[in-house]
């Protein structure tokens, strides 16, 4: 019965220390459904694939960095954005919009910037993502409103569009007021999201320890 105790007094000392870890790690998936392509090639949508960390008890986000699919080739072609240069908090939608770059500057369009709307190349080979997190559950689904504010524009060579010396137009995605199809190439509808929590490995060892403890207490019944 003291061995019992004991181990379960460390499981729950571990469970302690699991509980005031204070930063998690998350994958983040958006897809673009690209109008243009959904009756000649319905899976030629654009991709983001990342990760994240967050920290609740500041309720901040750092380290996004992920890879963009560019439809334009049939995704056989990717950019990786690896720079998180902008996170601002919406207290309206109860969250952050965070916005990661393939350069390490927010100059994507043409002016500079990367504001949504924009359609023109800065000239510099940039492109970029904005993903929502709720700060309350990062991996709640969406309401319309956060939905809304998901975007991406990719500046880079096969996603230009456009011939001479001028600007090339960029590929770019986002959802109009009314939720319709926003950006160049007819536009991006629907456009989805999805947070999913990454276990980190004290909560594999506390799963673990529990399992053994289960263990051992049927063999010590089975004995007695």
């Amino acid at each position: 019965m003291n061995k019992l105790r004991l181990i379960g007094g460390a499981i729950c000392l571990l469970a302690g220390t699991h509980a005031v870890a204070h930063v998690a790690t998350y994958n983040v998936t958006q897809v673009y459904n690209q109008v243009a392509y959904d009756n000649s090639n319905p899976t030629w949508d654009t991709i983001f694939q990342g990760t994240f960390d967050f920290d609740p008890h500041t309720g901040t986000v750092s380290n996004l960095h992920g890879s963009l699919s560019q439809a334009m080739t049939g995704n056989t072609a990717y950019r990786l954005l690896n720079y998180q240069l902008s996170s601002v908090y919406d207290a309206t939608l109860g969250g952050l919009l965070v916005s990661v770059f393939h350069k390490n500057t927010t100059d994507v369009f043409q002016g500079g910037g990367f504001a949504t709307g924009g359609t023109k190349e800065f000239g510099n080979q940039n492109a970029y993502v904005t993903i929502f997190v709720n700060t309350a559950d990062p991996t709640a689904p969406l309401t319309t409103a956060q939905n809304g504010k998901l975007a991406y524009g990719d500046c880079t060579t096969g996603s230009l569009m456009g011939m001479g010396m001028g600007p090339k137009t960029c590929m770019t995605g986002w959802l109009t007021a009314t939720g319709g199809p926003g950006g160049t190439m007819m536009g991006t509808a629907p456009i989805t999201q999805t947070i999913t929590a990454i276990p980190e490995a004290d909560t594999w060892a506390l799963l673990l320890a529990g399992l053994g403890l289960v263990g051992f207490a049927a063999r010590r019944r089975t004995r007695m």
